[in-house]
């Protein structure tokens, strides 16, 4: 079997990540009480916007990449449709591996509940939106 990726669709997908962070994470949305609930040194994180930025496109990038690595195998494996295939592992990759890691990491760090449901809904849309173009954008 040969893995089939689209590295637009890997790339759209970082971008759409890139796109819901900036929304999700706003004064507008979540981005007030995120801050407030992280103790974010609002000055630091400025400062620090660019580099933290490069590092979190890169991250996912990665995502991307992988969510498509695993959905090529879905597709050929289960015989589904690109679209069923983006969604159904953009969906198990988020539950079994993003949403717990982040559940485990943060209860430990004693971290609000509040602040962990913030993280797991732009995890979620993000994760989700990758799987989504990656199905849409089928090799």
């Amino acid at each position: 079997m040969v893995i089939h990726i689209n590295f637009l669709a890997v790339f759209l997908g970082g971008i759409a990540s890139m796109l819901i962070g900036a929304v999700y994470y706003s004064d507008r949305f979540f981005g007030k009480e995120w801050k407030k609930l992280s103790k974010i040194n609002t000055k630091q994180f400025e400062k620090e916007m660019g580099w933290n930025m490069g590092q979190v496109f890169i991250g996912a990038l990665i995502t991307s990449y992988a969510i498509a690595f695993v959905a090529c195998l879905y597709h050929f494996y289960y015989h589904s449709s690109w679209i069923v295939a983006g969604f159904a592992t953009s969906v198990v990759l988020f539950i079994g591996i993003s949403a717990t890691t982040i559940a485990i990491h943060e209860t430990l760090n004693q971290t609000p509940p509040k602040l962990i449901n913030i993280t797991f809904g732009n995890r979620f849309l993000s994760i989700l939106a990758m799987g989504l173009i990656i199905g849409w954008l089928h090799p």
